[in-house]
């Protein structure tokens, strides 16, 4: 049982969660760095089951001219692939919780984060699940909701108002009109992102296993203060936008490559591919270096939720 000695950032600040973020990520780097290199192993080792099984189930169907043995064969690989995602998500959280019990001046080993967390293993893939379902309905409600108002609106201007579809200014305003609908999109996205950013962090650190109730958990702490929230993540996910960006140019550049409508060079298309799976490679080093970051982040954020909210004596 430790006392809380976590002084406050001064309401939630923007600068000082970022300036302490660095901080924290710069003073731990070696332990959240093997943290995260553990965590995107289980990554790694979702690919590799792939491999080996398309291999193992080309054999099979070619030994025994049926496909009927590759159903057990791909039910085993959607339990791997379920263990290794579950085993992502808690690694992810062992970094939140090293970096929570820092910030309270309560520090922890990586084995004992580990193994206070490894319980709550399936909690954990089940709440990046409810998470990423919520993010994807409000995702396609809003999107369908915001692409019949243009619609609408278009419909208004060329029929309504009888105005020419081939008016440069009529253009131009359809073009600004679908691009402020697509910022809207993304700062509706990115709000109610908001909610839920430090939904790990309750089932990391207090006593529940219920990923509903840290979700919930979350959208109480956060709502109160979601404008400072989205700045924070706005200005983090600026930060490492160059580290995280590293990946998508080769793989960008590859997939025009491989693009049979681009090019039919066999050698061209080669390289493109090649490219795709160098830009997979680096995506993956960079998540290896970007995820500690995110979750120093996340567990400052929560630290200063729950210290003004519930008070500066916090037991845990």
């Amino acid at each position: 049982m430790a006392k809380n000695n976590y002084d406050p950032v001064g309401t939630l600040s923007i600068g000082n969660v970022i300036t302490t973020g660095t901080t924290l990520y710069k003073s731990n780097f070696k332990r959240y760095f093997q943290v995260s290199l553990r965590a995107t192993g289980w990554l790694i080792a979702i690919g590799f089951s792939a491999v080996i099984g398309i291999l193992i189930g080309g054999v099979l169907s070619g030994v025994t001219k049926s496909w009927l043995l590759t159903i057990p064969l791909g039910l085993g690989w959607i339990a791997i692939v379920l263990y290794c995602l579950a085993k992502y998500a808690t690694n992810r959280a062992v970094i939140c919780r090293l970096a929570y019990q820092e910030i309270i001046d309560a520090p922890e080993s990586a084995e004992v984060a580990t193994r206070q967390l490894t319980p709550r293993t399936w909690s954990f893939l089940r709440l990046s699940w409810l998470v990423g379902f919520y993010l994807c309905l409000v995702a396609t409600i809003s999107y369908i909701g915001l692409g019949i108002l243009v619609v609408m609106a278009i419909g208004v201007a060329i029929y309504g108002l009888n105005l020419s579809i081939e008016n440069p200014f009529i253009i131009v305003g359809i073009a600004l009109l679908i691009i402020g609908a697509f910022l809207v999109w993304l700062v509706i996205l990115i709000r109610y992102y908001a909610y839920w950013f430090i939904a790990e962090l309750p089932l990391a650190i207090e006593q529940t296993t219920s990923a509903n109730f840290s979700i919930s958990r979350s959208n109480k702490l956060s709502r109160t203060v979601t404008s400072r929230v989205v700045l924070i993540i706005t200005i983090a996910f600026l930060m490492t936008l160059p580290i995280s960006a590293v990946g998508s140019v080769p793989s960008f550049i590859g997939q025009i490559m491989s693009s049979v409508n681009i090019s039919g060079d066999p050698s061209t298309q080669a390289i493109g591919k090649s490219l795709v799976s160098l830009g997979l490679l680096l995506n993956l080093l960079s998540e290896l270096f970007v995820m500690p970051f995110w979750q120093a982040i996340k567990a400052i954020v929560y630290a200063d939720l729950r210290n003004r909210r519930e008070g500066g004596d916090l037991i845990i």
